[in-house]
């Protein structure tokens, strides 16, 4: 557990010596991040038995090879990712510049935003506080890590070895609850990152807003299956049940709703359910995820209730695990279609035509993903062209956010900005403008008093 919560004091004094660190020394140069982002890495190795117990313990049953693969795998890999690019990606761009500027030339310089404040959820407590800090060191940032006080041990252990591994002028780590969190939002951080939901990332812009600071937000939301006539089914299915069930569906990229055209529901519910049970064969036996909490279980159970409801495993679990369930056709307005599961629940519907689903999908909040199960026909393209969300993933789910050269993030209600690989060192970079000028210039002559050389330069601009 942490031994010591932070004091929303604490926020104020360890972001203060991070800005003086700023304003001091500047960003980390290229070779620090690099150092920086190598320490975190070896870290991770080092701890890594450590942070599946931990996460273990704070979600009371917690797949081992889960925690390994979505926690600490992919974090690694998007170290790995960033690091042979970093000095690429660092480096300043030449701009050639045409008439009437030449011959004048422009540059864009990649600078760190300053100081950058990062609140992490629970769901994936260890990633998602990692993976925007790699963000924020590849750009040159000094950041301050929130991990979620729902994950208390997990919070722990990122604060102790973080604290251990880099100097407090570089990255510090605050524990703590709601009051720690809205501390530092209240602070003029040069950027905020914050995971979690779209309440909550509201009440962060609006906090952030007061200060002018920039702030990516990644919120989930609710993300629809769309199955096409030309589907394969048995494929389709493994896909939905594998992107529904890690983490027990607590994920915000997992499969929200799905929608299969009528004379292949039934089909394709006998092939999710003969998948779940493929994976979990012995669900009680670790591989499964347990929900986090009694509150979280209480709020799966009211979110199912009244519904027609149909099992995936054919056999009951004991809380914390909860087993999953398909909801069969739920009504619009019910509260398990208005709000993002976050639990092993799957509404499921028939339908006709493709305009009827995209109409339905319309009438929610913008998904951070749409999920494609078909060739790349009109269907398709009619989803493309006449809905919004952050991505969209063809024949997969889930997968797609793992991939670090495609940015994440999504749009409208389900998030604003982008990040991972490159698109995380964009996000904390400002990119500093430079025009140089030269010693002789056409846009010289276009200064009063105007004459027969200004008229035939603007006859040449105007033509």
């Amino acid at each position: 557990m942490v031994d010591h919560m932070s004091q929303p004091s604490d926020v104020e004094s360890k972001f203060a010596d991070l800005q003086r660190a700023f304003a001091r020394e500047g960003g980390l140069s290229v070779d620090q991040r690099h150092a920086a982002l190598k320490t975190l890495r070896q870290l991770l190795i080092a701890r890594a038995d450590d942070y599946v117990s931990a996460i273990d313990a704070d979600f009371r049953g917690r797949s081992r090879h889960e925690t390994l693969l979505t926690e600490v795998a992919v974090v690694i890999s998007a170290i790995d990712y960033t690091l042979p690019k970093l000095r690429k990606w660092s480096s300043t761009r030449k701009i050639r510049l045409g008439f009437p500027y030449w011959p004048a030339s422009g540059e864009i310089r990649p600078q760190p935003r300053g100081v950058a404040g990062i609140i992490a959820p629970s769901n994936y407590p260890l990633q998602l506080a990692m993976m925007p800090l790699i963000g924020a060191l590849s750009a040159g940032c000094r950041a301050m890590v929130k991990p979620s006080e729902f994950t208390p041990r997990t919070a722990a252990l990122i604060a102790s070895h973080v604290e251990a591994a880099f100097a407090p002028t570089v990255v510090s780590v605050v524990t703590g609850g709601a009051d720690v969190a809205a501390s530092l939002t209240a602070l003029p951080f040069d950027i905020i990152h914050f995971t979690g939901s779209s309440r909550v990332g509201a009440m962060v812009a609006q906090a952030a807003a007061k200060n002018m600071t920039p702030v990516v937000l990644e919120l989930g939301g609710k993300s629809p299956v769309i199955v096409d006539d030309s589907a394969d089914l048995s494929r389709a299915a493994q896909s939905i049940i594998a992107g529904k069930l890690i983490n027990a569906g607590q994920t915000c990229v997992a499969p929200d709703y799905v929608y299969v055209p009528h004379r292949l529901k039934d089909k394709l519910i006998d092939e999710m359910r003969r998948a779940a049970q493929k994976f979990y064969p012995k669900p009680d036996g670790g591989d499964y995820t347990a929900i986090a909490s009694d509150q979280a279980i209480d709020r799966q159970n009211a979110l199912a209730d009244g519904h027609s409801t149909l099992p995936l495993f054919d056999q009951d679990l004991a809380a914390p695990l909860v087993a999953p369930r398909l909801i069969d056709a739920p009504a619009d307005d019910s509260r398990i279609m208005r709000e993002e599961i976050f639990g092993p629940l799957l509404p499921i519907f028939g339908y006709g035509a493709i305009d009827e689903v995209i109409d339905r999908v319309n009438a929610l909040p913008e998904a951070l993903v749409i999920y494609w199960f078909g060739d790349r026909n009109r269907n398709f393209e009619s989803v493309a062209d006449k809905t919004l969300s952050g991505g969209i993933s063809v024949n997969e789910t889930v997968l797609q956010a793992g991939v670090n050269a495609l940015p994440f993030g999504g749009i409208g209600r389900s998030g604003v900005g982008r990040y991972h690989g490159k698109a995380g060192f964009d996000s904390f970079s400002h990119e500093r403008v430079i025009f140089n000028q030269s010693r002789m210039s056409i846009t010289g002559l276009m200064r009063p008093p105007y004459g027969k050389v200004a008229e035939r330069i603007l006859r040449g601009l105007l033509r």
